[in-house]
């Protein structure tokens, strides 16, 4: 497999928000999505790892700083959830504890990057599908069931680098 062909996104929209009301419980929610750690710690993490993975394989990194971009997509979406339901887009969560960058993992080994990046991605996923329970906005819900969706083509890709890399001590 070439590692250019893997993907890092579903191909297709994501839905868009309607009838949001003021809603302090679902801005707590969408407060823990982004920031604990979240997709913000999610966009610092994989950031950081394609400018490491870039020292070891150019290929990796790219493919590690396009799967950031989608979660700044995703944060973007989720910061804009805020707003429209009556929340301040801080970097904090529900209970106003500002984001903390001790969420990083800063190992530089491939392995260990793909092994963490996999489980993080899994819990994002339980994440959202617990939002999915707890909100009541149903155009919220899809777009909690439509990000899900990347986060599992992003636990695919991890997967294929990993599963066709055959240097992964480094």
């Amino acid at each position: 497999m070439n590692l250019k062909d893997i993907k890092v996104k579903v191909d297709k929209p994501y839905p868009e928000i309607e009838r949001a009301t003021d809603d302090p419980m679902t801005v707590g929610i969408l407060k823990n999505l982004i920031s604990k750690p979240g997709e913000l710690g999610a966009i610092l993490q994989y950031i950081y790892q394609s400018v490491v993975a870039d020292k070891t394989m150019e290929e990796i990194g790219s493919i590690i700083e396009e799967i950031g971009i989608v979660e700044m997509i995703h944060m973007d979406l989720l910061m804009h959830a805020v707003t429209d339901f009556g929340g301040v887009p801080k970097y904090e969560d529900s209970q106003g504890n500002y984001f903390s960058t001790n969420c990083i993992n800063y190992t530089t080994k491939l392995k260990e990057m793909l092994d963490h990046n996999i489980r993080a991605e899994n819990m994002a996923i339980n994440n959202y599908r617990e939002a999915i329970k707890r909100v009541k906005n149903e155009s919220l819900k899809n777009l909690f069931s439509r990000i899900i969706e990347d986060e599992e083509q992003h636990i695919k890709a991890f997967q294929q680098i990993r599963d066709n890399v055959r240097f992964l001590s480094v």
